[in-house]
């Protein structure tokens, strides 16, 4: 991120910066799948800045806090294809406040393997004592896109539960826009497909693509971008497959037909 961003939000915060959010699935958990054809969608989202995805790019890392994690967990081998376009609805955060997010989000998110600390578990998160053990000094935060990366949560002393981190194995990933590596078409939404994927648990953290617009300058640095997420999970039947299937049915209504009408002779 961009020094001109950390100093105006130190002479904002003047002796603290603003609390890093948790990494939660609320709202955004696609659900469990098997081999067979499912879809699954999760509306009523918003991030916070356009950059959130893309910043987990750079040699600093990112800003967990800045992107949105989902969750799905697969039973057998199976194909997935994750889609994020950008929208506008109500949406409310982690404190119930209710706001309108806007239009203009450029789309980014990579899936890993792995699944961040649930209840009764305690949350992670970027500023806790084990996440900034466990990355260099010189970061912003924890997340990357490109790589495998850990992120962990405080102790629980109530219960004698140490601090532990959360391990995400990095799949893939997919931007929008017209740069190197995106998907080619600057049009609000991404789309990728991941082939065979093992049983097991996933996270995907969606975020912003527009580097430049985490400049301290940029009247919509703070701003609440829509989104709507899609999972298709399994192989969708081509047209012959349906037709085939239809002729089978037609096949052994035929021969029902033909046994009652026997029957009744």
């Amino acid at each position: 991120m961009k020094k001109s961003l950390k100093y105006a939000l130190f002479v904002a915060g003047m002796t603290s910066l603003p609390a890093m959010a948790h990494i939660g699935y609320t709202g955004r958990n696609f659900g469990t799948f098997d081999d067979t054809y499912a879809m699954s969608t999760r509306s009523g989202q918003a991030v916070t800045g356009n950059y959130g995805w893309i910043d987990g790019t750079d040699a600093d890392y990112g800003d967990a806090h800045k992107t949105l994690a989902y969750r799905f967990t697969l039973l057998n081998p199976t194909d997935v294809t994750l889609s994020f376009r950008q929208t506008t609805s109500q949406v409310t955060d982690h404190s119930g406040n209710v706001s309108t997010s806007q239009l203009g989000l450029i789309p980014g998110f990579s899936l890993f393997q792995g699944l961040a600390h649930v209840a009764p578990m305690g949350a992670d998160y970027d500023s806790s004592d084990i996440s900034k053990a466990n990355r260099p000094d010189y970061t912003e935060g924890s997340f990357r896109a490109l790589n495998d990366w850990k992120i962990g949560n405080d102790p629980d002393t109530t219960n004698g539960i140490p601090a532990a981190l959360s391990f995400f194995k990095y799949i893939g990933h997919a931007y929008d826009g017209t740069g190197f590596g995106s998907d080619g078409t600057a049009d609000g939404m991404v789309s990728q497909t991941f082939m065979n994927l093992a049983p097991g648990d996933y996270s995907v953290f969606l975020g912003g693509a527009d580097y430049l617009s985490q400049d301290a300058s940029n009247p919509n640095l703070m701003s609440k971008y829509g989104v709507t997420g899609t999972l298709v999970a399994g192989v969708v039947p081509e047209p012959e497959t349906y037709a085939m299937l239809l002729a089978g049915l037609g096949l052994m209504s035929a021969m029902v037909r033909r046994r009652r009408s026997s029957g009744n002779l």
